[in-house]
């Protein structure tokens, strides 16, 4: 089979990919991409009007090309949650979907670019990726994997990074506020007004007109159940032995750890959490990922600029493209 090259433009804003005139049918079956290349596709629908399914046709095109010059695609079910805005409940629909005609002799690679969100639906994802396979389930992170995100790789037997790949602290957020504030915050207090006795009595006022006790209950038991979801991931591996005091320790370290909520944790101390045998750095299926991540990013882009939609890929090749028009549909 001939080789396809691609060319890539390293400027700040996208430019269309040039595949070669001589291409061939990959094997297997995977669908060619023109020799414009799919941005040059997209590029060009701009000028007129493009449907959904046109759209997503062109990325799941190109998606299963990229794909298929890889031997990930041989050796894994490999399943996408890509997604700029939050993790929500319906990704782990989107996802379960995905699976139920996955091949469970095979291991499964979820590629995941996320900033967090939901931390139910991450533990779904994760739980369903390890029941859906007799195999490994593996996580790659071309960028970032943050928050529920982390999460979802405390269930995985191998969790493949680069050097712009990142996790994070597993920290619950309402509105844009982590749960374990509002106790570092009292804690704060606390210490202001031991170093301060004079001031006791203006905390003392202030703690008593704007303290709520209930949500300051409510929001650790939200950040240890946090914990409770990492630790029975971390145990439910199958490929890697974590005793129920590690798990526990790496569970706490996640969660209550780190001061910040955007912390990056990298491939070195990601490896220190989880073992080195966990943490694959620059493998195979590392590069593969990347290689989709930088597709998906700049398909984010130009939908967005060009064709004003929102743009989410979870799930399978077929069924994970998520494509609509911003000012008509809400992920809910």
């Amino acid at each position: 089979m001939a080789k396809k090259e691609i060319s890539r433009n390293t400027d700040t804003e996208p430019a269309s990919q040039e595949y070669s005139e001589e291409v061939t049918t990959p094997s297997g079956g995977a669908p060619e991409p023109t020799n414009i290349g799919p941005m040059g596709e997209l590029f060009a629908m701009s000028r007129g009007q493009a449907t959904d399914e046109e759209i997503k046709s062109i990325i799941q095109r190109h998606v299963a090309w990229q794909l298929s010059e890889s031997e990930v695609s041989k050796t894994y079910t490999v399943l996408f949650l890509y997604d700029s805005g939050p993790m929500i409940r319906s990704d782990a629909d989107r996802i379960y979907k995905a699976l139920a005609t996955a091949n469970s002799a095979l291991p499964i690679m979820l590629i995941v670019s996320s900033r967090g969100g939901d931390i139910a639906a991450a533990y779904f994802i994760a739980k369903l990726c390890r029941e859906s396979t007799k195999a490994s389930f593996e996580v790659a992170v071309p960028r970032q994997a943050k928050s529920a995100a982390t999460l979802i790789c405390c269930g995985a037997d191998r969790i493949h990074m680069g050097s712009l790949s990142e996790l994070g602290p597993i920290d619950p957020q309402f509105g844009s506020v982590p749960a374990l504030a509002l106790k570092h915050s009292i804690e704060h207090i606390a210490q202001l007004a031991a170093q301060y006795p004079a001031a006791q009595e203006i905390f003392s006022t202030y703690l008593s007109r704007n303290l709520d006790i209930q949500a300051l209950g409510y929001y650790e038991r939200v950040a240890a159940s946090a914990a409770q979801y990492a630790e029975r991931l971390l145990m439910s591996r199958s490929h890697v032995a974590t005793a129920a005091d590690s798990a526990s320790e790496i569970a706490n370290r996640l969660v209550y750890t780190y001061k910040d909520h955007g912390f990056a944790i990298d491939w070195r101390e990601a490896a220190e959490i989880f073992g080195s045998s966990v943490i694959q750095f620059n493998s195979l299926p590392y590069q593969a990922a990347n290689e989709v991540y930088d597709s998906l990013n700049l398909f984010e882009w130009l939908i967005g600029q060009y064709f004003n939609r929102d743009f989410s890929f979870a799930g399978s090749i077929e069924d994970g493209c998520w494509v609509r028009e911003r000012s008509k549909v809400k992920k809910v």
